[in-house]
């Protein structure tokens, strides 16, 4: 039994600008990026969206200061509206009464309470003598995601050398280009307090091993180098980014790498490469392969996926499909506190979503958002399906201070599976959050 907890995810371990010429080159990089394969923030002063974010992240003008503080603190309420489990067979007696997994909000069971959920102090800026061409980003995460599961941990830590035309490169810890939601790297940029269900289910990583958590979550991070620009002429703008990366964030702990690429083609209404809060209409494509070891048991990770956002004032419309094959992270099974975690380990998901948000007059947005995930598709008695519909509202008291509110109707599905499955399927609850956001 899986739930689409958006700290967790769910299945079993046990089964098995350039010149002409320059921009022609990079155009053909970046095709072959997309047929092969199908930030953390900056410190902003109003709320970005669509932006070409692996330049963003970490890419300095060449008369930036060498040292820039920024930071963000989000402190978040949130509760679920859910009751608990009754009409358990006798094989499952032991949890009558409770509530499951995916309707609490910590392993001791909580179903409504406030948290710093995110405390990000940072520091950027160019490094002196080199002309411009090498800056540095570096974060820490203080707060109550799941990236520091276990405790305050270094988030990002990256230099960027702008030495060679059409080829940027970074190093260091950083995010992955992957879907659109996990290169964002402006904690202010989410318009949705929780992320979607193929973000938190198919792309985000969990370390488990022995049945428990071996760490925090990736945070849609790793440790490599990437190779990424972009090209704007006019109009149209050409991104590519690849990456080769260790597998999982500050470890390295085999051989076998990551491969990591994302391409991406604009229209941009106005705003250029680094612009944050660049104007657009976009198509992206992304995939990535790597291997992990699950208990003992080598298997192949797979993700890819496509996407298209629009941005143009008052409007913002995107959507995106994710592809999962192998290693599924699957939370707890079954899904009560205190029961092993399961990883499915050859197992197959899809997902994806539509969201669109309106400015309604000047600070004040609303939105919503429609998601799936499927997973276990190799199994009709494993297959679980999970959706919900988010609209929210958000307000910007001041331009780096942001209120946010968001109604979550949640549903879980298990078509085939067994009667105590689909009972705790139907308890289900809806989940409310609020947030305030404060950059610096």
């Amino acid at each position: 039994m899986r739930g689409p907890d958006r700290s967790r995810a769910t299945r079993s371990a046990s089964r098995v600008p350039g010149t002409g010429e320059s921009l022609r080159r990079t155009g053909r990089i970046a095709l072959l990026i997309g047929v092969s394969t199908l930030g953390s923030f900056a410190p902003l002063a109003s709320v970005a969206h669509a932006a070409d974010w692996p330049m963003v992240q970490g890419t300095e003008p060449p008369n930036a200061p060498p040292i820039r503080p920024f930071g963000v603190v989000q402190v978040t309420g949130s509760g679920i509206i859910a009751e608990p489990v009754f009409g358990l067979s006798p094989v499952l007696a032991q949890f009558e009464g409770e509530r499951a997994s995916f309707n609490t909000l910590s392993p001791r069971g909580a179903t409504w309470g406030i948290v710093v959920r995110r405390a990000r102090p940072g520091v950027r800026g160019v490094i002196p003598g080199t002309g411009g061409l090498v800056s540095y980003y570096l974060v820490a995460e203080l707060g109550t995601v799941p990236l520091a599961r276990d405790g305050p941990t270094l988030a990002d830590a990256s230099i960027t050398i702008s030495w060679i035309p059409g080829a940027r490169i970074r190093v260091g810890q950083f995010r992955l280009p992957l879907m659109d939601e996990a290169v964002e790297s402006n904690a202010s940029a989410a318009e949705w307090i929780n992320v979607s269900l193929p973000a938190s289910g198919l792309v985000m990583e969990n370390p488990v091993r022995n049945g428990r958590y071996d760490g925090g979550a990736s945070g849609f991070r790793d440790l490599g180098v990437a190779v990424f620009d972009t090209h704007q002429r006019g109009h149209m703008a050409l991104s590519y980014a690849l990456m080769v990366s260790n597998g999982r964030r500050g470890a390295l702990d085999d051989d076998a790498k990551d491969l990591t690429a994302r391409t991406m083609a604009s229209w941009v209404f106005s705003g250029e490469a680094t612009d944050p809060q660049r104007q657009e209409l976009s198509i992206f494509a992304w995939g990535q392969r790597g291997k992990r070891n699950v208990d003992g048991v080598s298997a192949q990770r797979i993700r890819s996926g496509v996407g298209i956002h629009l941005e143009k004032e008052p409007i913002r419309i995107r959507a995106e499909l994710v592809y999962a094959s192998g290693v599924i992270f699957g939370g707890p099974s079954p899904p009560f506190a205190g029961q092993p975690i399961e990883v499915d380990t050859f197992g197959r998901g899809i997902g994806g979503y539509v969201q669109a948000r309106v400015r309604l007059f000047g600070n004040a947005r609303v939105g919503a958002r429609y998601d799936e995930l499927r997973r276990g598709l190799d199994e009709p008695s494993a297959t679980r399906v999970s959706r919900s519909f988010t609209p929210m509202l958000e307000y910007d008291i001041v331009p780096r201070v942001r209120l946010q509110a968001t109604y979550e109707k949640r549903w879980l599905f298990a078509p085939s599976a067994t009667r105590d499955t689909k009972t705790i399927a139907r308890s289900m609850g809806d989940r409310v959050d609020a947030q305030v956001t404060v950059s610096f």
